[in-house]
């Protein structure tokens, strides 16, 4: 008698053909992985939103590799990443798991579709995972960063100490919110931290059934290594955005600041379309910003880097960034909060606490051995997405 297949729904704010940040990068792995690897054994579907469609709560299906995907209409806005449950998400993912059936579900980012559709997982009895890629569950403020730049490295293990609210909420509310959704978690079947210092974030806030289960970069790409014999310096990088909680102030005040003759900058910009690139100065160092890259070109990017920087001053809860990095043979200079920098060494970068000083440090540390930093890093072992699924 042939063993009928396990149904496991992969539940995600973002897939493909929207494919936004590095969540979904992980997502999309291990849906990819899943299906070719485990074939025989399970058969997959995903949950998804549209965030670009007016037409609130409408569900549309489309085929992706022989898999369905649900894509549920709704507003991504400040509001809607923030509030815990919306009664209609309950019903339209309550619609989906009664026609759909599945054994099991995963659920990753969910912010905008809320803990309703894990509360409907609930209420129909279907198991259900969850990986914590942010901080969304426990903080009124996902990346762990208030709106006036206040950071919150540790969260908030005392409910009762200051706390930066947003507009129009109080702290009843907000302590109401937390706890509904770090009850959804605690009633998990597993709860799944992508590094060991996000697992110990969430252990002191009270999610105590949290594992580690950590993140790998992609293996549909080849990462190759960089290729920068184009120019005679050293090109330091700034990827992961331009906002504040990324470092880019502080990087782009050191960088500023700077005065040597071996250093030159690229940024990306991710508000410019692929299209985009202009040549400046900040200071006396040439700069080029470019529009944000597709991921299936992320390695040409990494091509062109000999130093990555990755100054976050949020608790980053992985950093796809520092370890594709690695991959591709390129330096990187990263916090010493949160994940971004576990895997960094003194055979492949720098780990400093993030300010325009300790950059500047750095900085003129690399121009002073050029030759150093043209060469290639010597990386740990890299660690792939398969294992993270496989476990």
């Amino acid at each position: 008698m042939v063993k009928d297949k396990q149904k496991i729904a992969i539940v995600n704010i973002f897939y493909p053909p929207k494919a936004l940040g590095g969540a979904t990068r992980i997502v999309t792995d291990e849906v990819s992985y899943l299906s070719k690897k485990y074939s025989d054994e399970y058969e997959i579907v995903v949950f998804t939103a549209n965030t670009e469609s007016s037409d609130h709560y409408k569900l549309t299906v489309y085929p992706i590799d022989g898999y369905r995907v649900y894509s549920v209409s709704v507003a991504l806005t400040t509001s809607t990443n923030w509030h815990e449950k919306d009664d209609s998400m309950y019903r339209v993912f309550s619609e989906f798991l009664k026609f759909e059936r599945p054994d099991i579900i995963h659920f990753h980012c969910i912010q905008a579709m809320t803990g309703s559709i894990v509360e409907a997982a609930i209420d129909l009895k279907v198991p259900y995972g969850v990986t914590l890629h942010d901080a969304w569950w426990i903080s009124d403020h996902q990346f762990l960063v208030d709106q006036f730049g206040g950071i919150y490295p540790n969260g908030h293990p005392d409910p009762f100490a200051k706390i930066v609210l947003r507009d129009g909420v109080s702290l009843e509310r907000s302590l109401i919110r937390r706890d509904y959704l770090k009850g959804l978690l605690n009633k998990a079947n597993g709860v799944f931290a992508v590094s060991d210092s996000f697992r110990d974030i969430y252990r002191n806030n009270g999610v105590i059934n949290v594992v580690t289960n950590k993140n790998g970069i992609s293996e549909s790409l080849v990462w190759s290594k960089k290729k920068t014999n184009a120019t005679n310096k050293v090109v330091c990088a700034h990827i992961g955005g331009m906002s504040t909680h990324k470092g880019f102030n502080l990087f782009f005040d050191a960088v500023t600041a700077f005065k040597g003759e071996n250093i030159e900058v690229l940024v990306v910009d991710h508000e410019k379309d692929e299209s985009y690139r202009v040549e400046t100065k900040w200071g006396s160092t040439t700069v080029v910003i470019v529009g944000r890259v597709a991921h299936y070109k992320i390695v040409n990017l990494y091509e062109q880097i000999d130093v990555l920087f990755a100054p976050s001053t949020c608790a980053e809860s992985y950093g796809l960034v520092s370890r594709e990095a690695l991959a591709c043979g390129c330096w990187v200079v990263a916090s010493d909060i949160g994940a971004i920098g576990e895997d960094i060494d003194s055979c492949s970068g720098f780990k400093l606490r993030p300010s325009k000083n300790n950059i500047l440090d750095v900085l003129k540390v690399i121009n002073s051995d050029r030759s150093k930093y043209k060469g290639y890093s010597t990386a740990k072992n890299v660690r792939y997405s398969s294992a993270q699924t496989d476990e």
